[in-house]
């Protein structure tokens, strides 16, 4: 794999000045494609920004004129900067909720945040524990979705010589919307389902109204079968991924899209293993929860074969050396997931399984919202190039006001700081290597999201001409006055893993049982509990009051305790996976463990599964 480019520190005039048209020629699109909808018409949010653009309302009929084509990208740039102002979930909600309504009228939804009607309805994981939250997602032509499309393609990459690529993914969703036309017949059945399983179907022009056709095909170059995708539950779901993988002695990359979720068919494999072989050799779909409606499906693709059954019962379980997937799998070459941020920690767990010869690679970072960053090298799994390609992405330094005129576009983040808070939005720079949290305009609203996750800007590139950023966070913990991150929540965890004998993956929440409130950090072990374990309370305290001034000065006071740990069952966090699809109804294959747990649910549910309290 060739190696990008070592990033740039200052952008040359002819690259500013791309990168600048790029983000305007998006803003343009957006504006002007989404001018015509309901949501635009009717926002209060946008209310400034229309009477900026000299667009009079009807008294019936809303806007009675759009943007004006002809008008130049440079001016609906300076209008929009200078009139929108910052928007949350709750302005879009009462417009969205209009796809829920019973019955759900096509006059009412279409054309309502982007012309036409959405391709699907993504819902977020709801993560920290929140209300879930609905995205409508709609087609977009080829030039507003080249970040999408080329996810998609690292997603499944082309064989040299055959071989097949295990992808993980769900066409699952949770509902269906099916809006009903004037005479009340159903005019299109849109899918509420997670971003990926949306972008997907969008990719590969799948219509709710043809699964059952979908899960009777297998995609030459995948493992395995479509009717996998549609498995509900979780366990079954790894099981039956596995057991299509196993079967193929040529098997080249695995995509899980995250690390968490490789490390749990890592464990299926090896919790599994002789029921594995049994079913290769004989050709047997065992009857497991979830299949009944596509195990017809699964069996006609899984013929006996017991030439590779013996291939496998002579490799045997052999995990007590690192590597043992590439005696499975000698052409593995790469595991594909997001391993950035929170889904770290099960980085060597993972890598003892792979072995030294098979790559780890991130692909890209992506919300509910909208799509990010695409991966800079696949192989450093914290650098990420942020597009700008199919929505407007800006940045807001973190010790600035949460408005919208200091957020700064990406074509000057690796600029020289200047703190002149009266800049030209052109000339508002924030200096690299600092903190900012992400802004976006999608092109599925055309308004200004609050600025959220935080990136840190690391260079630009000069192939395409990219912002880059690296150290995503989206969590925090506060019990006093301090604020403690994601990244170094990791990073305690990172330096004291040892003293509990290798921590694989981890969450933390307030804790509330003495008398001082303390961060309780729940823990899964890779193996036996070490024998410095005692030691890991202090530890963790101390590296918490080197990372972070405020945590020192409220433990010093009194205000915050001695952090206690408690050692989950093996397999906790698997099971909790499991658990959130079956109970949320959400898709299998992306659910992810908040590293920062606030749920009081979510909580005792941990809490009943502790092991051991040090």
């Amino acid at each position: 794999m060739d190696r990008p480019p070592v990033p740039i520190t200052s952008l040359t005039p002819e690259l500013a000045e791309q990168l600048r048209g790029r983000a305007l020629d998006v803003l343009s699109y957006l504006v002007k494609t989404n001018s015509a909808t309901t949501y635009f018409k009717e926002s209060d949010v946008l209310s400034r920004f229309r009477s900026a653009l000299h667009l009079t309302d009807g008294s019936s009929n809303g806007l009675l004129q759009a943007v004006d084509q002809t008008c130049s990208a440079k001016e609906l740039f300076e209008v929009y900067h200078n009139n929108v102002a910052l928007s949350v979930y709750e302005d879009y909600l009462p417009f969205i909720s209009r796809f829920f309504e019973q019955p759900c009228k096509k006059s009412s939804v279409e054309n309502l945040m982007a012309p036409g009607l959405p391709c699907f309805i993504a819902h977020s994981s709801g993560t920290s524990g929140g209300a879930t939250k609905h995205f409508p997602k709609y087609r977009h032509p080829d030039h507003m979705s080249m970040s999408t499309s080329e996810a998609m393609k690292m997603s499944n990459p082309t064989s040299k010589s055959g071989g097949k690529n295990c992808i993980m993914y769900s066409l699952g969703y949770r509902q269906v919307v099916a809006p009903l036309d004037e005479d009340g017949n159903m005019d299109g059945q849109i899918p509420v389902c997670l971003m990926t399983s949306g972008v997907i179907r969008v990719s590969n022009n799948m219509v709710v109204e043809r699964d059952a056709i979908y899960s009777t095909i297998k995609v030459p170059n995948c493992s395995s079968p479509l009717a996998v995708s549609f498995i509900p539950n979780y366990k079954s779901f790894l099981f039956m991924h596995a057991l299509f993988a196993l079967v193929e002695p040529k098997l080249e990359t695995i995509n899980t899209l995250f690390t968490t979720t490789c490390r749990d068919l890592c464990r299926a494999i090896h919790d599994h293993w002789d029921d594995f072989i049994h079913c290769i050799e004989t050709g047997t779909i065992p009857d497991l929860e979830g299949i009944e409606q596509v195990k017809n499906n699964l069996q006609r693709f899984l013929k006996p074969n017991p030439d590779r059954a013996g291939e496998l019962r002579e490799i045997g379980r052999a995990t007590g050396t690192p590597g043992w997937f590439r005696q499975i799998w000698p052409e593995l070459r790469a595991i594909l997931a997001t391993a950035s941020g929170p889904f770290a920690t099960v980085i060597p767990e993972i890598r003892h399984y792979i072995g030294p010869d098979v790559s780890l690679q991130t692909l890209s970072i992506a919300s509910s919202e909208a799509f990010l960053a695409l991966a800079y090298d696949p192989t450093d799994l914290n650098l990420y190039k942020i597009v700008g390609s199919d929505d407007v992405i800006e940045f807001l330094p973190v010790d600035e006001p949460e408005e919208s005129k200091y957020l700064a576009q990406t074509v000057l983040l690796p600029q020289a700081c200047a703190r002149d808070t009266n800049a030209h939005p052109y000339n508002r720079k924030t200096e690299n290597g600092k903190k900012n949290k992400k802004g976006l305009t999608t092109r599925d609203t055309g308004s200004r999201d609050t600025p959220g996750e935080m990136v840190e800007t690391a260079g630009d590139e000069t192939r395409e001409r990219h912002t880059l950023a690296t150290d995503i966070e989206s969590m925090h913990i506060r019990i006093a006055n301090e604020v403690t991150t994601e990244t170094q929540l990791r990073s305690v965890i990172d330096t004291t893993s040892d003293l509990l004998g290798g921590v694989s993956e981890f969450c933390v929440c307030t804790d509330y049982r003495e008398s001082v409130g303390r961060y309780a950090f729940f823990v899964e072990l890779q193996g036996n509990l070490g024998k410095d374990s005692a030691a890991t309370p202090a530890a963790l305290h101390d590296e918490l009051q080197k990372l972070n001034e405020n945590y020192l000065r409220d433990s010093q006071s009194g205000k915050i305790g001695v952090p206690a740990v408690r050692v989950l069952r093996p397999g906790t966090f698997g099971d909790f996976r499991e658990w959130k699809i079956r109970t949320n109804n959400i898709a299998a294959g992306q659910v992810k463990v908040p590293i920062v747990v606030w749920d009081d649910v979510n909580r005792a549910w941990l809490e009943e599964r502790v092991m051991r309290d040090i």
